[in-house]
């Protein structure tokens, strides 16, 4: 398991409150095991946020465009664990 390398979608920091507001209701709208408030909370927190993993990047696709669209910077990073914690 070790060898299989997972790929994650990362939203940069955003610094625009309407922004962060409008990006969180289309996170809580594409990803539904958050809510609007966890996201938003995560959002608000500042730094990079972690959005979804896979192995395959093609699964990014649709979501990223979505969040692009919003103006949010999407960045797709290797997956990484240390000591067998997940970290980016």
């Amino acid at each position: 398991m070790e060898n299989d390398v997972q790929r994650i979608l990362v939203i940069r920091a955003v610094d625009d409150a309407k922004t962060r507001y409008l990006t969180a209701k289309k996170l809580a709208q594409l990803f539904r095991e958050l809510s609007f408030g966890e996201w938003k909370s995560k959002l608000d927190a500042g730094g990079d946020t972690v959005v979804m993993r896979s192995e395959d990047e093609a699964d990014f696709d649709p979501y990223r465009r979505s969040l692009e669209m919003l103006g949010v910077e999407t960045e797709i990073r290797d997956q990484k664990v240390l000591g067998g914690a997940k970290v980016y």
